[in-house]
């Protein structure tokens, strides 16, 4: 895995792009990058938010911790994406992160990170449209959690991690079967069966832990009839 410098970062990404010289020096001397291996914890639920973080490389999930291991996974987020943002308003983190591959998170000083939004308007929009999306992406999830029988919670997990992670019909991203049942809010039992029932019918394919979507439209019918 390439290590990358905050300079680097901040000179390559677009989210800076609308900051001024001062500012993105400010914003490396505020921050650092830390590197987590696959399945380290990277931020627990409960805990004092003090920065702002944004996936520089590899994949985390955020999920809300429940009794007995039984986690319920909100998002995966992957290279320049922020990670719980909606920190930004609130003293602590409402949501565990962890890794799910080895990767590269950038820490933000939070006080550094609430002025910049307060003086610089470009980027204080960005961050408004971001929460917004985020919002819906909360919004769709809890509509399927609550309306959707077990094979529509299920393919909407399938097309969420084809559509908006890997934005490809080919599902490679080291993502378990037990964190697509907690992402669909299923056990992985059921997970494992309902891969192996769309392998079946030819609506996808499994290579090994990769996953191909051969049939997104009958994923996405199977996602309406809930």
């Amino acid at each position: 895995m390439q290590k990358y410098s905050v300079k680097e970062i901040i000179d390559s990404s677009k989210l800076f792009g609308k900051f001024t010289k001062d500012e993105k020096e400010l914003i490396i001397q505020k921050s650092t990058i830390l590197h987590y291996r696959k399945g380290e914890s990277v931020a627990k639920q409960g805990a004092f938010a003090n920065h702002i973080m944004l996936v520089v490389e590899g994949l985390v999930k955020t999920y809300l911790e429940g009794a007995n291991e039984k986690n319920l996974i909100i998002e995966f987020v992957t290279p320049t994406r922020w990670v719980e943002l909606a920190s930004i308003y609130d003293a602590n983190f409402s949501l565990s992160v962890s890794a799910i591959k080895d990767s590269q998170i950038m820490f933000i000083e939070k006080g550094t990170f609430i002025n910049l939004i307060t003086k610089n308007s470009a980027f204080s929009s960005e961050i408004i449209q971001t929460l917004i999306e985020s919002q819906k992406h909360y919004f769709q999830k809890i509509t399927s959690l609550g309306n959707k029988q077990l094979h529509g919670r299920f393919a909407d997990a399938l097309l969420y991690l084809s559509q908006e992670v890997a934005q490809s019909a080919v599902v490679d991203l080291a993502v378990t079967r037990k964190e697509i049942g907690e992402y669909a809010g299923i056990s992985t039992e059921s997970a494992i069966r309902l891969l192996s029932e769309l392998n079946h019918d030819g609506i996808l394919k499994l290579d090994g832990k990769v996953i191909i979507i051969l049939k997104e439209n009958l994923l996405t019918k199977l996602s309406q009839i809930g």
